[in-house]
């Protein structure tokens, strides 16, 4: 393992949702579900969904593709499902649990560069280079122009996208699609596959809507009761100390009420993209 920046750079929040989903539903994958129909829409079949996103995304891959760069690998389980497809595979994540994780996944000759993508620094190139819901933490240009460095053939892309409103919306992520694609123009990038998934994905937040509701509110209002009762100074001095992020997360997720499917198929759009490098 080449480990090019032991800083903690970022992804402790999905280092908890990491280890939360892995331990409740069973699942290694932080990607959103692509939920077929007839799927019925509940967390005991998020890994299904889950799962049939990774079969999706892989039915893009060019047959004349043999080694691939996993871009933000998380924790590394797209990287075993290629390995077990006898691709060589090698991968790039900042440091990190997830990290940890991957580096027991990549068997063989594979690599695990602990890095961001921005940092990365080698001496090889790759059939494919792939970005699962990772490129939306990356500047566009910056990473196309790691992508002219390190990619031989096409890059795949699965990740959402802003679409084209004044207002922001309420959910985030994801860069804007006109700048995604003026950059794409720019580096002089073919488009190959441009896969509009957004009606699959959208049911996504409509469950997390409902765990929300149904689950995390109910218990932060238990947690406040404890509070109300231990009237702990140390506890009165950790809600201080948080209380911006605190305050944050609370106006994002607990007092929205307009996350959900239809707004995230109003200001969002989920794209499979696959892009040809060319000379």
């Amino acid at each position: 393992m080449k480990n090019k920046n032991n800083k903690y750079t970022r992804g402790r929040s999905l280092d908890l949702l990491y280890v939360f989903l892995r331990y409740f539903f069973e699942t290694e994958y932080l990607h959103f579900g692509y939920w077929r129909p007839g799927v019925e829409l509940k967390f005991a079949n998020l890994k299904q969904a889950q799962n049939a996103y990774i079969d999706e995304l892989f039915k893009l891959i060019p047959e004349d593709v043999q080694s691939i760069l996993d871009v933000g690998c998380g924790s590394g389980e797209m990287a075993s499902q290629l390995l077990k497809k006898n691709y060589q595979v090698d991968a790039v994540c900042p440091p990190s649990i997830m990290s940890e994780n991957a580096q027991k996944k990549l068997t063989g000759d594979s690599e695990l560069y602990e890095c961001k993508y921005e940092d990365l620094d080698i001496d090889k190139k790759y059939d494919l280079i792939v970005f699962s819901e990772s490129i939306q933490f990356i500047q566009i240009k910056d990473a196309f122009e790691q992508c002219r460095r390190y990619g031989k053939k096409y890059i795949l892309i699965a990740d959402l996208f802003k679409n084209d409103f004044p207002e922001k919306g309420p959910i985030g992520g994801g860069k804007p699609y006109k700048d995604f694609l003026q950059e794409r123009d720019n580096f002089g990038f073919k488009e190959v596959n441009n896969i509009d998934i957004t009606e699959f994905v959208a049911p996504s937040f409509d469950l997390e809507k409902d765990a929300i509701d149904n689950f995390i509110k109910p218990l932060v209002s238990v947690f406040n009761r404890i509070l109300a009762i231990k009237n702990s100074l140390l506890i009165k001095f950790g809600m201080f100390f948080y209380k911006k992020n605190l305050n944050k997360m609370k106006t994002r997720y607990l007092d929205a009420t307009d996350r959900n499917s239809t707004s995230f198929k109003k200001y969002k759009s989920y794209r499979f993209i696959l892009l040809e490098i060319n000379d």
